[in-house]
C-alpha cells in the first residue's frame, strides 16, 4: 500500500514523538543536532500546522542545568501539562503552557516513550543503554497521585513505543523486532506479558525494529517499523493487516490528527521530516488531547504556539 504523502515539516533534526496539540497543530521533538539543519537543534520541541506545511515554530528546548536534552516523545497530561521523555535528563519532564520545565519523575536508565491512560496513570518505557547483549531495559508506571514507580517489565532489549488502554498495555522491544502485551485486570494489576507480534526481519539492515505506535478506532495497532520503511498495521490479535510504505527508511513514531482524526502523521529520522497521509480508519481518541478536549487547562497552549518564533 502506497498512500500519497504530504510533507508537513522538513529540516527538523532527528524528529520523534509526533503529538496532536491544540488547534490541530502537530508537535514533535528534535532528539539530536545535525549539521545539515542548523535552525533546529537537539532538545527543541517544535510545532507545525498541517494546513500550513512548513510553518514550524520552536516552542522551547529541553537543554537545561548543564544537561544536554535528548527528548524522544510527548504526551499531554490530565493537568494540562506537556510531558516529555528525555533521555539526556534521564527523566520525564513537564512543560507548562509558558514553556517552564520541571522534572516530573526520574527513571533508572532514560525514558523513551509514554502513554497516559484514562485514569491519568503514566506508563513509559525506559531503554537507554540497553541492547540484546545487555538487556537492562524496563517498563514502568507512575500511578495517578503516587510518587513511587511500579515496575511492569524488565530484561528488555530497548523497550520503545507504548500504548496503554483500559484493556491492555502494549509496548515494543526494538532490538528483538517484538511487541509485548499485558492484559489489565479488574483490580488494576497486570497479567503476565505475552508476545503480541514479531515483525518481519529486514535482511542487511543493521538497526531495525518496532518504534512508536498508536491505535485506530477499531483497535488496530499502527507501528512505525524503523529500518523497514513502513508503518505496519496489526489487528487486535497481532496479525499483520497491511504494511503502509513511508517516504523514508527510518520512521520513528506516528500519531493521528486532522479534523476527523483520519490523518496519519509520521516522523522520519533519515530524512528529518514530518509527513502526513490519509489513514484507512480514524484514530482512537487520545487521552487529554488538547484538540478534542474542552478542559480550560489547555487554552494557553494555542497562544504559546501562535506566538512562538517561526523557523
Amino acid at each position: 500500500m502506497s498512500p500519497v504523502w504530504q510533507l508537513i515539516a522538513g529540516g527538523v533534526s532527528a524528529p520523534e514523538g509526533p503529538t496532536l496539540g491544540p488547534g490541530g497543530w502537530i508537535l514533535n521533538v528534535c532528539s539530536f543536532s545535525r549539521a545539515a539543519n542548523p535552525k533546529v537543534v537537539g532538545g527543541d520541541i517544535v510545532a507545525t500546522h498541517p494546513d500550513r506545511p512548513g510553518d514550524t515554530r520552536r516552542l522551547f528546548n529541553t537543554c537545561a542545568d548543564g544537561v544536554e536534552g535528548i527528548p524522544a516523545a510527548l504526551a499531554f497530561g490530565p493537568d494540562g501539562g506537556l510531558y516529555i521523555t528525555d533521555e539526556g535528563h534521564r527523566a520525564i519532564l513537564r512543560a507548562s503552557d509558558d514553556g517552564e520545565l520541571t522534572v516530573h519523575v526520574r527513571s533508572p536508565n532514560g525514558p523513551n516513550d509514554l502513554s497516559f491512560d484514562r485514569e491519568g496513570n503514566l506508563w513509559f518505557t525506559d531503554p537507554w543503554g540497553s541492547s540484546v547483549a545487555d538487556a537492562i531495559g524496563g517498563v514502568y508506571v507512575l500511578r495517578a497521585g503516587k510518587a513511587a514507580l511500579e515496575l511492569v517489565a524488565r530484561g528488555l532489549a530497548f523497550p520503545n513505543g507504548i500504548v496503554a488502554t483500559d484493556e491492555h498495555v502494549t509496548y515494543a522491544e526494538t532490538r528483538t523486532n517484538r511487541l509485548w502485551r499485558h492484559h489489565r485486570l479488574p483490580d488494576g494489576a497486570l497479567d503476565d506479558a505475552e508476545l503480541f507480534a514479531e515483525l518481519p526481519h529486514q535482511e542487511g539492515v543493521e538497526v531495525q525494529g518496532p518504534d512508536g505506535m498508536c491505535l485506530d478506532v477499531h483497535g488496530n495497532l499502527y507501528v512505525a517499523h524503523y529500518g523497514a520503511g513502513c508503518v505496519r498495521v496489526l489487528g487486535p490479535d497481532g496479525t499483520e493487516l497491511r504494511a503502509v510504505d513511508v517516504p523514508g527508511r527510518n520512521p520513528t513514531n506516528i500519531c493521528f490528527g486532522g479534523p476527523d482524526m483520519a490523518t496519519l502523521f509520521v516522523t522520519l529520522d533519515d530524512t528529518d521530516q514530518v509527513v502526513a497521509a490519509t489513514a484507512p480508519h480514524a484514530g482512537a481518541p487520545v487521552q487529554f488531547c488538547p484538540s478534542v478536549s474542552t478542559a480550560s487547562a489547555f487554552d494557553r497552549w494555542a497562544d504559546l504556539i501562535d506566538t512562538s518564533p517561526a523557523l
